[in-house]
């Protein structure tokens, strides 16, 4: 009898233990899907804000893409900025969720409760939630930087395209300045032609002028034969005077260059 009390005494302690054995693990999993729970939530929140990067255009990406060139680089080192930071806050919280969830697992594995397949179920529900929440965050991550490759892209191609309009409206401009030019030298050629047809009609009307008379002169020669001699005599003096005076001035000019060399 006393061997018997002893055996149900030892049975009932050891019931207590493991009663309060499971007590404590079953603490320790709630705790454990709590902070689960939690990180759920937290991850959600910060994939909606991350989200909001890629699509809204109030984001600091959109309004960098929409923004001069002098707002631009801020405005992208502030997205920039923005989007690292909340991916790093989102790495951080997922690599904190798989934590959680192997501990979980560790939880069922160790369970020696008729409750292992529910809390089989639970963690399985979890992991798929943190394979949901992971690639979802790839995703959107490889959405901003698509987004921020094409931006770069159309700022390349219009300042491309910015430049180009400057070297064609800079051509332009030379263009019509050369034109301009051109123009006022077509002017000033159609003047001085207009000049020359001018005086070249005078000359004409001069040489028609004198002709007449020379005509008129040797006209009143043939009339008059002694002014005709007259002015043969003439002639005669002034090439005789203007020999005299060619002798006497090549003559001063010998004594010059004589006593210039002299000297």
């Amino acid at each position: 009898a006393a061997d018997t009390e002893r055996d149900v005494g030892g049975w009932s302690s050891q019931r207590g233990m493991m009663a309060n054995g499971n007590s404590a693990f079953l603490q320790q999993w709630e705790e454990l899907r709590k902070r689960a729970r939690q990180l759920e939530a937290d991850v959600d929140g910060k994939l909606i804000a991350y989200n909001r990067m890629s699509i809204s255009q109030d984001s600091p990406l959109a309004a960098a893409a929409a923004a001069a060139d002098t707002e631009r680089d801020a405005l992208l080192q502030n997205g920039d900025s923005v989007s690292a930071s909340l991916a790093a806050e989102l790495e951080s919280l997922l690599l904190q969720l798989s934590e959680t969830n192997d501990g979980m697992g560790r939880c069922v594995s160790d369970c020696q409760t008729g409750e292992g397949a529910r809390m089989s179920n639970v963690l399985q529900r979890h992991r798929e939630l943190l394979h949901e929440y992971e690639k979802e965050f790839r995703k959107i991550k490889a959405n901003i930087k698509e987004q921020r490759e094409r931006d770069d892209l159309l700022h390349s191609v219009r300042q491309d395209i910015g430049e180009f309009r400057t070297a064609a409206s800079s051509r332009t401009d030379s263009l019509v300045r050369e034109r301009g030019a051109t123009q006022h030298s077509l002017r000033t050629v159609d003047k001085i032609l207009s000049g020359a047809a001018t005086t070249y009609d005078a000359l004409r009307s001069q040489r028609q002028f004198y002709n007449n008379v020379a005509l008129k002169l040797s006209s009143f020669r043939s009339r008059l034969p002694t002014i005709d001699s007259l002015i043969g005599r003439i002639q005669r003096r002034k090439k005789m005077e203007s020999i005299i005076l060619a002798v006497v001035i090549a003559f001063c000019a010998i004594i010059v260059i004589y006593f210039s060399i002299l000297r």
